[in-house]
């Protein structure tokens, strides 16, 4: 079933924008008279006209649907771009991994109703997973929202095989300016470098437990160097990394200077406060986007990855797991932090993007009043049961004691 347009909810939104009926109508590309049908409940919406509807509201599906984030179909999602079974088929068949597939609208049809698809190709969980990833690029939509969506839509299929990413080979400019440094400036960017990434896997593991968020422009200006006794304000960590790298006298001169020259990071110097002796001079450092690409190709180091699609990270397998060893009990309503996020109903993590739409907050089944409890839905279940052995491979340490007998 297909995104049920709201005569109210479009009222609601066209009045908020304070738009007419006619503004409304030239903003989409309709008569007056069609956006009067909407709104008496007369006449339903097409799926591109769905789309553009969205575009000039500037809302997302659910304001305008009875449909919460977190429970699309691989229908909803094509009528949220706003394109028809026609166009999605035409868009795929240009795609390089659909030879062979003989994509059509008929086609794709049958998968958004969940009737088998003709083609012996269509059999095969690497297909079926490549006409996903496909899918996702033309819906403008992450990997693991179209396979939730599929799932949803399909739950009879065999779990969906994504194809690998190439990896990125690191640029030979990157090389180039790597090479270009001494062995010093070496030291100093590495050091700089892994500095910033410890800072920003903090930043991260902040945004996970709901903790305030600040600014990258403070967290990313690392102090590299205090002007004053080492016996009184110790080393900075920055200035440790290159102790322990070899670097004795990790001061801010002539190497910083050079990676400053070559565009690889920023040096802010300033004064602080410091008790006993007063205002110290101090140089912060932050480092550029060329920067970072610089130290990754050199060190081989990978930018952090989640979990490829559609696994979740640990921390928010920690709460599925939570979830589901409560059972017919339910979770306290007031699981803290950014979780409900990413896996509740009704919940996005960026405003944009749906949840997984793992778990619920509602009554207990039989009961209508009292607090509000987080249970599993079908899909969270379903995700349990398709991945638990590979989840306990992945997380080895998360205790899943409890829920391996009813899921594996």
């Amino acid at each position: 079933m297909t995104q049920s347009l709201s005569p109210h909810a479009l009222a609601r939104q066209r009045l908020f924008r304070d738009m007419s009926m006619e503004e409304l109508a030239e903003a989409v590309g309709v008569t007056p008279r069609a956006v009067r049908h909407w709104e008496a409940g007369t006449r339903t919406v097409g799926d591109r006209t769905f789309g553009r509807l969205l575009k000039v509201l500037r809302c997302d599906a659910q304001e305008l649907t009875a449909r919460e984030r977190g429970t699309e179909t691989l229908a909803d999602l094509r009528r949220i771009a706003g394109i028809s079974t026609e166009e999605t088929a035409s868009m795929l068949r240009r795609k390089r991994g659909a030879q062979g597939l003989h994509i059509s609208a008929e086609k794709i049809r049958d998968l958004e109703r969940g009737r088998r698809v003709r083609g012996w190709m269509w059999r095969s969980p690497e297909t079926l997973g490549q006409v996903a990833r496909m899918l996702a690029q033309v819906y403008k939509v992450p990997d693991r929202v179209v396979m939730d969506a599929w799932h949803r839509s399909r739950p009879e299929d065999p779990l969906l095989v994504l194809p690998a990413r190439r990896a990125r080979q690191p640029s030979e400019d990157s090389m180039a300016a790597w090479h270009a440094l001494n062995d010093r400036q070496r030291n100093y960017l590495a050091c700089i470098f892994q500095q910033d990434q410890e800072a920003e896997d903090e930043q991260r593991q902040n945004r996970y437990v709901g903790a305030e968020r600040r600014p990258a422009a403070e967290w990313r200006r690392m102090t590299l160097a205090l002007y004053a006794p080492a016996d009184v304000v110790g080393y900075t960590r920055i200035q440790e990394r290159l102790r322990e790298a070899g670097v004795h006298d990790p001061g801010a001169g002539s190497s910083v200077a050079a990676l400053e020259r070559r565009g690889l990071i920023v040096a802010l110097r300033d004064r602080v406060y410091i008790d006993g002796l007063g205002d110290v001079p101090r140089t912060r450092v932050e480092m550029t986007r060329r920067g970072r690409a610089v130290a990754r190709a050199a060190l081989g180091a990978a930018r952090a990855a989640a979990p490829a699609a559609p696994l979740l990270s640990s921390w928010l397998w920690k709460i599925v797991v939570r979830v589901a060893r409560a059972g017919a009990q339910g979770v306290d309503g007031s699981l803290a932090g950014r979780g409900p996020h990413y896996l509740a109903v009704g919940q996005s993590p960026d405003g944009r993007t749906p949840s997984r739409g793992f778990i619920v907050l509602r009554h207990p089944d039989g009961v209508t009043h009292g607090p509000y409890r987080w249970f599993l839905t079908d899909s969270g279940r379903r995700h349990i049961t398709d991945h638990l052995g590979t989840y306990h491979a992945l997380y080895p340490t998360i205790d899943i004691q409890g829920i391996e007998e009813i899921f594996a």
